[in-house]
């Protein structure tokens, strides 16, 4: 994997580029960096490669401003991703330079003397590396999670992400509640890597739009595992206001991580339904048994068999039906509770209940079926 030219411009050695042209080009991938000077005549196939960033001083060109034309509409050609010229012969570049990058969605800077070619392919080669780490790292955790493993492949795949884990262990997914990029992520990686936290025996990685921690030791006491949380939670700036963090349960063997992992996420997706700072697996109630099976075909089924039809009905009679059902389940079968929330009489919820129980025809097993369609309701109103 690598990094994008717009990534690029947030490095220290970018920080004086100045982008002359090709502003649509910026989201280009970055793969290496390479140099361009007297290598314009060689001409050789093969020279620059499919997503590399060049830097040049243009030397060739410094008689024959024609040349730099020539070189660009090559470099286009070869698949490199932008250039990067140092201002010791050109100040600015023909217009027929700038016009072509724009069309092509080429991006070319201009930089001065306080930036040296070591120092940009240093820069940009490290930042490429540590983008690729983490993107190989993701892919483990996917392979974890969501293929069928046996545990001595559990840990196997377990001591690739770090080899000093220790058998027990928990975990804590991380979410910010805004957005956040891969770039502020990784940032915010940097800085737990600056404070150190964590042990040799733990791992901090990006992972789908949010930080997994990994938290090992030789043993785990669950008593004090509430404390042990709060504590890391602390020392990484994870306060209330900003993030939504989901726990897994205390685990005695590493051979058990895609169970520990996958507890974390789902507790984590439950602390935004229920927008909460911190749940823990434990404590998720029938959303440990709603989340893993989301997305398949009978739990669909299931949840469009008894939603569809109340929403048609309020749809069809201007009613609040839905809104009932789903305050009725947060309110945990409260009908005063519920009342409350709605702003209504307690009569009124319980005309509306009888009135989506005669909708789907159900007597028995009412609030428990209704508990799960409107849990995944909840779920889905994520996305």
């Amino acid at each position: 994997m690598g990094i994008t030219i717009y990534d690029a411009t947030k490095l220290n050695t970018f920080r004086k580029f100045r982008l002359i042209s090709g502003v649509s080009g910026l989201g280009n991938p970055i793969e290496k960096v390479g140099i361009l000077d007297w290598e314009f005549f060689i001409k050789e196939e093969g020279q620059f490669i499919k997503g590399e960033f060049v830097l040049s001083s243009l030397m060739f060109a410094k008689d024959n401003p024609d040349y730099i034309l020539e070189s660009v509409l090559d470099l286009v050609h070869c698949g490199v991703s932008g250039l990067a010229v140092k201002n010791v012969y050109y100040n600015e570049l023909p217009q027929e330079v700038v016009k072509f990058s724009n069309e092509n969605d080429f991006p070319i800077f201009i930089f001065d003397n306080s930036a040296y070619f070591e120092d940009i392919i240093t820069e940009v080669m490290d930042k490429i590396r540590f983008a690729g780490n983490y993107e190989l790292l993701e892919t483990k955790v996917d392979i974890l999670i969501k293929k069928q493993l046996d545990k001595v492949t559990v840990k196997e795949i377990a001591y690739e992400i770090n080899s000093s884990f220790k058998d027990a262990f928990f975990s804590i997914y991380i979410k910010s509640r805004q957005y956040w990029d891969d770039n502020q992520i990784i940032a915010f990686l940097e800085q737990i890597k600056r404070s150190n936290p964590l042990s040799l025996y733990s791992t901090a990685m990006k992972y789908r739009g949010g930080i997994l921690l990994i938290v090992t030791a030789e043993k785990m006491d669950s008593s004090a595992l509430d404390t042990k949380m709060d504590v890391l939670l602390r020392s990484l700036s994870i306060d209330q206001e900003t993030f939504y963090a989901g726990a897994s349960n205390a685990h005695r063997d590493l051979s058990m991580l895609n169970i520990g992992i996958n507890e974390s996420l789902y507790a984590e997706i439950t602390s935004e339904v229920m927008n909460v700072h911190l749940k823990k697996f434990s404590d998720i109630g029938l959303y440990s048994v709603v989340l893993p099976y989301k997305d398949d075909i009978w739990m669909r089924s299931f949840y469009e068999g008894l939603t569809l039809p109340i929403k048609n009905y309020d749809e069809k009679y201007n009613t609040e039906l839905f809104e009932t059902a789903v305050i009725y389940i947060e309110k945990e079968g409260n009908i005063i509770e519920t009342a409350k929330a709605l702003f209504i009489h307690k009569n009124t919820v319980r005309y509306r209940l009888e009135k989506i129980k005669e909708i789907l025809d159900m007597d028995s097993g009412f609030y428990e079926q209704l508990a799960i369609a409107m849990k995944l309701h909840n779920v889905q109103s994520l996305k």
